[in-house]
């Protein structure tokens, strides 16, 4: 265990600058995984593990944040879950307002591959995505919280 004399490994602050970083990157994150399931054609279940990949690396930046680290872990959860999501759901609305037509939001549309319709696509998968994440990071606020205390003990 680290103690409180030890330096946090990641050696960045808080700023707008860095939240557009963490945010930017769980996006890429998140899209890198759909772009799997796209190209590589694996089964539709395993989009309910291949998330885990990305919530063990949440966890992993989330145990060096906190109290000792160069980063609030509130600040973090912000810009990597709530942030991709709120992204999702406002591209979600906006293209579903703009074109009600395509064949994401509409069976009986044929998918001609556009712009949109991939933007779309990715803005449903994106918020598929984020609530999976949302999920995991409420639980891994208990697993913090009660590493903390036994950090505290020791």
């Amino acid at each position: 265990m680290r103690n409180k004399t030890e330096r946090s490994f990641l050696k960045f602050r808080e700023s707008p600058f860095t939240a557009l970083v963490i945010t930017v990157l769980s996006l890429f994150c998140q899209f890198l995984n759909w772009f799997a399931y796209e190209k590589i054609g694996y089964a539709w279940g395993i989009t309910l593990v291949t998330p885990l990949v990305i919530c063990a690396m949440y966890h992993a930046v989330q145990l060096d944040g906190g109290r000792e680290g160069s980063f609030s872990r509130r600040f973090f959860f912000l810009f990597s879950v709530v942030i991709p999501l709120l992204t999702g759901i406002l591209l979600t609305v906006i293209m579903l307002l703009s074109a009600p037509e395509i064949s994401v939001f509409s069976p009986e549309a044929e998918y001609k591959g556009t712009v949109r319709e991939a933007i779309a696509t990715y803005a449903g998968r994106f918020i598929f995505t984020s609530l999976y994440l949302l999920i995991f990071a409420a639980i891994d606020h208990f697993i913090l919280k009660r590493l903390d205390e036994k950090r505290k003990t020791q």
